[in-house]
């Protein structure tokens, strides 16, 4: 056996792991979506493996090719089957942590912003996630960019009132100087979106979001906080944190989100880099 075939078949692994590595930078590590994708992408090796071996990735014949299908597939559906887990808040400063103390999933990134805290509130109210190129094209990916069936702005449709602020997406109900949170509804099950449960209802004010309690829809908050570190740096944070009413709503909500995880991260990332980036152009 000549061991020279396989040196390419080495460096492919070599470099996506370190595309996963920097994929961290995006998407923090959440087993249950890494290893749903990474059962998807062995899956597809093995089908084009049935047409044509991949010998330099150590699939010789087509037997062993169907082997890592079967592999990929066990590996994908037993990430999306995995149990759900309740998650208690770490902290108590923050208006989610009254509005949603547990949640079953959610996503935390921030950025620092060389630029004073008002500096990056007026550049977050006029940097809108749809008008950035590659989020838009992430969002489009979601399936979510559809204007007549967007899942992304429920909140962006409500009134604005003297206690909000607008942004190109959403508008924030402001709770504090430095914290502005949104609260969404959204059906349970997102995938297959049928009609058997009414259009999630329209966010007017966080009570009727904390009284909201009819099963078959999740919960979702996001928020912005903005801490000036000194007069002219900021640091820039949001969280997005999930809950079903039921457990089943959790249960039927984690395939979706399991799916979309890193795309969503990604479009959270982008825009913060894109807010960072615009705040601090010279004026």
């Amino acid at each position: 056996m000549d061991i020279l075939q396989f040196i390419p078949g080495l460096i492919c692994i070599a470099i996506a792991l370190i595309v996963m590595f920097r994929m961290t930078h995006y998407a923090k590590f959440y087993a249950p979506s890494y290893f749903f994708w990474i059962g998807v992408i062995i899956t597809i090796v093995g089908l084009i493996s049935l047409v044509h071996p991949l010998s330099f990735l150590f699939i010789l014949n087509r037997t062993i090719a169907i082997i890592v299908i079967v592999e990929g597939v066990l590996i994908s559906v037993t990430s999306l089957l995995s149990p759900v887990t309740i998650k208690h808040s770490a902290t108590n400063n923050q208006k989610a942590d009254e509005l949603l103390p547990e949640y079953t999933f959610n996503e935390v990134h921030e950025v620092q912003v060389k630029a004073s805290v008002e500096r990056a509130k007026q550049i977050l109210q006029t940097t809108g996630v749809k008008n950035i190129p590659a989020a838009h094209l992430l969002m489009k990916i979601r399936g979510i960019a559809n204007e007549d069936a967007d899942t992304s702005d429920f909140a962006a449709k409500s009134n604005v009132s003297s206690d909000t602020v607008s942004t190109p997406d959403f508008n924030f109900f402001v709770v504090s100087p430095n914290e502005w949170i949104t609260g969404m509804i959204l059906k349970s099950a997102i995938i297959s979106n049928g009609d058997k449960k009414p259009a999630p209802p329209e966010i007017t004010s966080l009570q009727q979001f904390a009284s909201f309690n009819e099963p078959g829809y999740v919960k979702v908050t996001a928020n912005f906080r903005f801490i000036a570190t000194d007069p002219h740096n900021t640091l820039l944070t949001t969280e997005t944190r999930v809950k079903g009413i039921t457990l089943n709503d959790n249960r039927t909500f984690s395939y979706y989100w399991r799916i979309i995880y890193p795309g969503s991260a990604i479009i959270r990332r982008v825009w913060l880099d894109t807010i960072k980036k615009r705040a601090e152009k010279k004026q």
